[in-house]
C-alpha cells in the first residue's frame, strides 16, 4: 500500500507544482513607481503646456499649481503630538472637483453643497502617504513647514479660509498602481479646491 501512495502522492505532487509554473505569467509587468513618475512627468508637463501656461512647477514633488484665490483666513496649522507620533490635524470645508487628464470628473461635492473633512497625517516616516487623505491633499493643504518640521507644502503659511487651488499631481502622490473606482491604476489626477473654512 505505502509503495503504491508514495509513487501516486508524488505524481499529483508533481501535477500540482507544473499547473503552477505553468499559470505564472511572465508577461506581468513588474511597477516601477521611479518610471511610473517619469511617465507621469511628462505627460503632466504636456497637459499643462497645453492647457494651463500659467501653472507653477513644485520641483520637490513634481505637482503643478494655480493659486486661483490667496483668501484671507488666519488659520495657524500646528503639530499634535500623540502617544509618540506627531501628527498634523484640522479640519477643512471645501468644495472640490477632481478629474482625470482626459477629462472626465471622477468625484466632486454636490452643486451647492460643500463637504468637511478631518484630516490627520502622521508627520514620520510615512510621511505624507500615513492620512486620511491623498498626500497631493496634503501637499495642497500644508504649509512649506511648521518651525523646523518640513511639511512640503506648495504655499508659506498653507491653505487658507477663501483660498481656491488647481493642482494637477502624479499618480504617486494620488493612488499609485491602484485602481480606485473611476480612476484607473497609474492616473495623474487634477483637482481643484476651494476653502470655505478651516479649523
Amino acid at each position: 500500500m505505502n509503495k503504491f501512495l508514495s509513487p501516486l502522492f508524488l505524481g499529483i505532487v508533481a501535477l500540482i507544482l507544473l499547473n503552477v509554473s505553468c499559470n505564472k505569467n511572465d508577461d506581468i509587468p513588474i511597477y516601477n513607481a521611479t518610471e511610473q513618475f517619469k511617465t507621469d512627468s511628462v505627460l503632466l508637463k504636456n497637459y499643462v503646456e497645453s492647457k494651463f501656461p500659467d501653472a507653477q512647477y513644485d520641483a520637490e514633488t513634481g505637482i503643478w499649481y494655480e493659486m486661483l484665490a490667496t483668501g484671507t483666513g488666519t488659520y495657524t496649522y500646528k503639530i499634535i503630538d500623540t502617544l509618540n507620533a506627531k501628527h498634523l490635524k484640522f479640519s477643512p470645508t471645501v468644495k472640490y472637483v477632481g478629474k482625470l487628464l482626459n477629462g472626465n470628473i471622477f468625484d466632486q461635492t454636490e452643486a451647492g453643497k460643500t463637504s468637511t473633512f478631518n484630516i490627520r497625517t502622521n508627520t514620520g516616516y510615512q510621511y505624507p502617504f500615513d492620512s486620511t487623505i491623498i498626500p497631493a491633499w496634503t501637499f495642497a493643504f500644508a504649509p512649506k513647514r511648521i518651525g523646523d518640521m518640513k511639511l512640503g507644502g506648495l504655499t508659506e503659511k498653507g491653505l487658507q479660509k477663501g483660498a481656491k487651488i488647481h493642482i494637477m499631481v502624479p499618480s504617486r502622490w494620488a493612488h499609485g498602481s491602484l485602481a480606485m473606482g473611476k480612476i484607473p491604476a497609474n492616473s495623474p489626477l487634477d483637482f481643484v479646491i476651494e476653502v470655505i473654512d478651516i479649523k
